[in-house]
């Protein structure tokens, strides 16, 4: 802490401008700080003024009466000061001398003395020892604690109470106005003589150390413009306090208890703010702020602090929220590992639908301009009609959206008077901004029952237009993989009610939509099917399955000899038997990486315009889909009892699944309304486990690949179970049994572990 006062005081000490035509005695401070930023606490504390330039001379040598002045600002003697008092005690100190008034008071509380021929010498430098020793006394030291060697005892002293930490000088030698502020902020920070109080105490102010300065009314709108919200509470702040402390931690001096009045931060650099521009599971894409030109990426653990507002949250609870346009500040720790971030909303313009040419005049912008359209960097003219954009300043850029979505006007909530939420193909959005509003309220020109095209904004769930009325009226289909079918109500365009057979298809990026039908379809569920909709109804057909197989390799983005779209779709789906509910999850490549497809564990590919593979159905292929716990309660041999399981940490009881050994990991499939409607019991692999981490097992000699939602249960007597974190596994002394689903190379991976302390 030392350090850090130092480097806040050691800036200036007010001299009258009459007695030194050079104005401020001292500089700024020695690492890096601005002088502002230095004065606004001096200044504060009365022990300095700046002159009319805001020019400090760190380098100059400090004189006896600048020395004087100084230890009377400091100490409590500072209010002592008679200064129309024309009086001195020293033959060579004029009673009109600037400097009299305060060496009249540093001799009356002790902390001066003159030379022995009555003089005082007031233009003569000060030396180290002169400059120490009248810190002590300002401490409320007296000759009688330093001994009689001179200036040894002195300075001995003020070394073992760190008041000369920083300083160049040493026994004889004249001090600098920087050495001088180096010792000024030292012994502010130093216990007074037979006290429990620091010096700085008596100015009215504390010095608060490790604060986080976590957001200002930038980042955290409930503050006033004069507040700031920092991990020990929220204070005041002057105007000029610089808002790039935002994000950092470091030590700030508290004036009566409320007001911020200086901070110094334990980093070399202060923060930068970056406007993010993706974020991944692990990750954050970002540019600094007012540069679009080079993107960085962030590593961030799901544990990591963010702050958001003054509220501390994990980046795992808050980067589903995180958009892009938004601002984070990242603070590391002295290892270089990301410490915390600080979270704010961005302000992005829009949306706004394209409906002509002149759209750029929607916001100001210029050449500099980056325009990106989905993902990729376009021209102006790439812009279509229909696009959905928004505008960041930021990070000067345009961003564009074409998502669409084409179904059924079934509903709107509160009401289609002031809707904020509609449903489209039993799929609810809500609506942004005022374009969606207009065409979806009482007021726009859709009904219930219309086949209507909506255009999604940049979260892909919300609707921000709709396309016109030529486009609604069209003939539009969708294809996905049929999960139910049945019958249920549905709107005219009155609004009123009717009875209707429907299905339900998941399509490729795990979307569900309901269509009404003309009849029963029931036939076609557990199948790929075309839903084509006309005039609010769909008539829906099967499609053959797909001639696709081959090796998978993300590292080359194929399948078998077929190219595969970086932002290709993969659904894979699967069902224990005829009546069961159909279970599907969303996949991606790098899961499936390394895999042989068959033939018929594809149930349907697409192809974009360049004729690479956009969208995927399997069948059966990760396993994902399903949850997996322990089998806690089983059977007894004589057939007696029930089943019970614990599946991520609910236990569920049943009648029905036998055979099942009692601490055996546990496969479930789950029907829609969360009852357990299959139960397998899992294999385990023989041996043991030699090493445990968070990605894999290693069982004799080989490494088994854990799922990314692995079980984990510690198990202290037969039967009974506790889910653990695998971190606590990991970390924990257990002896471990993994469970499994399929052989890896078919995609399975471990789905349980059951650690026993050992």
């Amino acid at each position: 802490m030392k350090k850090m006062i130092s480097a806040l005081l050691a800036a200036a000490i007010a001299i009258p401008a009459a007695a030194m035509p050079a104005a401020p005695v001292f500089a700024a401070g020695s690492i890096g700080q601005s002088d502002s930023e230095l004065t606004s606490l001096l200044s504060e504390l009365k022990i300095m003024t700046g002159d009319g330039t805001g020019d400090f001379y760190l380098d100059s040598y400090v004189t006896r009466a600048e020395m004087t002045k100084v230890a009377v600002a400091s100490s409590s003697y500072k209010n002592t000061v008679a200064a129309g008092l024309q009086f001195s005690p020293f033959s060579d100190v004029r009673g009109s001398f600037w400097g009299a008034p305060y060496i009249q008071a540093a001799v009356s509380a002790g902390i001066v003395e003159g030379y022995i021929d009555g003089t005082f010498k007031p233009d003569g430098t000060v030396t180290y020892e002169e400059a120490v020793t009248m810190m002590l006394k300002v401490l409320g030291y007296t000759n009688s604690d330093f001994g009689v060697s001179y200036p040894y005892g002195q300075v001995g002293m003020a070394q073992n109470l760190d008041m000369t930490d920083g300083m160049d000088a040493s026994i004889g030698e004249p001090l600098t106005r920087r050495d001088v502020a180096k010792l000024v902020c030292n012994t502010l920070e130093t216990r007074m003589k037979d006290s429990t109080s620091d010096l700085i105490a008596i100015h009215d102010c504390q010095i608060v150390e490790d604060v986080t300065i976590i957001a200002s009314q930038d980042e955290d709108s409930s503050l006033s413009s004069d507040e700031i919200s920092t991990s020990g509470g929220k204070y005041k702040i002057s105007g000029d306090f610089d808002r790039a402390y935002v994000g950092t931690t470091g030590d700030m001096v508290v004036k009566n208890g409320k007001t911020v009045i200086a901070f110094m931060s334990d980093d070399e650099n202060l923060s930068e703010r970056y406007v993010i521009y993706s974020t991944l599971n692990d990750s954050i894409l970002c540019y600094s702020e007012g540069n679009n030109t080079a993107l960085h990426q962030f590593d961030i653990s799901g544990a990591t602090t963010c702050y958001r507002s003054s509220t501390a949250y994990t980046y795992s609870q808050l980067s589903a929220s995180m958009e892009m346009g938004d601002i984070i500040r990242i603070h590391y720790k002295d290892n270089g590992e990301i410490d915390y971030i600080n979270y704010s909303e961005g302000t992005v313009e829009g949306p706004i639908k394209v409906t002509s040419d002149s759209w750029m005049d929607s916001f100001e912008t210029d050449s500099s301009t980056k325009i990106v359209r989905e993902g990729n960097i376009v021209s102006a003219d790439s812009i279509q009609v229909n696009d959905i954009i928004y505008y960041s300043e930021a990070l000067n850029m345009i961003l564009a959206y074409t998502t669409k979505v084409t179904g059924v006007y079934e509903s709107a909530s509160p009401s289609k008077d002031a809707p904020s939420s509609v449903t489209i193909s039993g799929v609810t959005y809500e609506l942004e901004g005022a374009s969606a509003f207009n065409d979806l309220s009482s007021g726009g020109s859709f009904n219930y029952g219309d086949t209507i095209t909506v255009l999604l904004g940049r979260d892909g769930k919300k609707i921000a237009g709709v396309a016109g009325t030529d486009t609604a009226s069209a003939v539009s289909s969708q294809v996905g993989y049929q999960i139910s079918t049945g019958r249920k109500n549905f709107s005219n365009a009155d609004g009123t009610e009717y009875s209707s057979y429907y299905v339900t298809i998941v399509t490729a990026d795990g979307t569900e939509y309901t269509y009404p039908t003309t009849g029963d379809r029931s036939s076609l569920t557990g199948r790929v099917v075309r839903a084509t909709l006309r005039d609010g109804v769909a008539s829906v057909g099967a499609l053959t399955n797909s001639s696709l197989s081959g090796y998978v390799s993300y590292e080359n983005m194929k399948i078998g000899t077929r190219n595969v779209s970086k932002d290709v779709k993969i659904l894979d789906v699967a069902s224990e038997y005829n009546d069961s509910s159909i279970l599907y999850t969303k996949t991606f490549m790098q899961r499936i990486d390394g895999l042989t497809l068959s033939e018929s564990q594809v149930c349907y590919y697409n192809t974009d315009s360049n004729g690479d593979i956009s969208e995927l159905i399997l069948r059966s292929v990760t396993g994902d889909m399903y949850k997996y716990g322990v089998i806690t309660t089983a059977y007894s041999a004589d057939g007696a009892g029930v089943t019970r399981m614990d599946v991520d940490g609910a236990v569920y009881t049943s009648s029905t699944f036998r055979n099942l050994a009692l601490g055996a990991g546990v496969r479930v499939g789950m029907d829609g309304t969360g009852a357990i409607e299959s139960a397998v019991q899992l294999p385990s692999y023989g041996g043991s486990v030699n090493e445990l981490t968070s990605t894999y097992a290693l069982i004799g000699s080989t490494k088994y690949t854990l799922s990314d939602k692995v079980a984990v249960y510690e198990r202290r007597d037969i039967s009974n179970f506790s889910k653990i974190s695998l971190n606590d596994a990991v970390n924990g002394d257990y002896t471990y049994t993994c469970y499994y689903d399929k052989a890896e190379d078919r995609g399975g991976r471990i789905r349980v572990i059951i650690a026993v302390p050992k």
